[in-house]
């Protein structure tokens, strides 16, 4: 009896090692299953999923006309946007606001939103938007007048030879002192940007970062206009 006993026990015990090996194998198997996903097949992680042109650096783009916009001066509508730096690009300003201007040597702005059209050319810039502090506007020169157009929008508001700019104030809580913000869309060279119905819609991209922008830092009466800017003349 006892060594019947004894048997029943290492039958069990068997019993209950293969459980595990198999539940160590099924483990495994799990595992090895969930890094296979989170890998291209050859050791790199899988390339970020391509985002829609309505919800690209944060949705500035979302309203039909601006969404719309942004599709036919690109020809596309699906982007990586994995260049954009949307934090680094907002803690510049508030750091221009603070103290009332950011530096003025610096000739590039941020890349507040930066798009590579999916898939796109090794490297090509397809759509980016800029932004800066300025100590002003510049403004307008009647001398332009043929290969450029003015908008009502902000402080200025500009479009011409393939980008879209809009001025406006940033003004904040006191002790800030405030900037002008400068916001500059561009296109990638080769896209025909000549016409009016183009500058318009360079301008109505520039416009609608400079909204989300404005609203993101908490800007006071930026004067801004509401979707697409009207034409004005010089």
């Amino acid at each position: 009896m006892t060594r019947f006993l004894g048997g029943r026990r290492r039958l069990k015990a068997e019993s209950w090692r293969r459980a595990g090996v198999g539940r160590s194998l099924g483990a495994s198997a799990m595992a090895v299953a969930l890094l296979a996903g989170c890998s291209s097949g050859n050791g790199e992680p899988p390339a970020p999923e391509p985002t829609a042109a309505a919800e690209v650096c944060g949705g500035f783009a979302r309203e039909p006309e601006t969404t719309a916009a942004l599709k036919s001066v690109t020809g596309a509508d699906q982007f990586d946007e994995g260049l954009s730096i949307p934090e680094k690009a907002l803690a510049g300003l508030r750091d221009g606001i603070r103290v009332g201007q950011e530096d003025p040597t610096r000739p590039q702005g941020y890349a507040y939103c930066w798009l590579l059209n999916d898939p796109a050319p090794s490297g090509e810039r397809y759509f980016k938007v800029d932004v800066r502090g300025v100590s002003g506007a510049p403004g307008r020169d009647a001398r332009l007048a043929y290969k450029t157009t003015w908008y009502s929008s902000g402080v200025q508001a500009l479009a011409g030879g393939g980008q879209g700019t809009v001025y406006f104030t940033c003004q904040v809580k006191p002790p800030a002192k405030g900037i002008i913000i400068e916001t500059v869309a561009l296109v990638a060279d080769g896209v025909d940007n000549a016409s009016l119905r183009r500058r318009t819609q360079l301008i109505t991209l520039a416009n609608a970062a400079a909204r989300q922008i404005s609203k993101e830092l908490g800007c006071v009466d930026d004067k801004l206009a509401p979707g697409v800017p009207s034409p004005v003349k010089v």
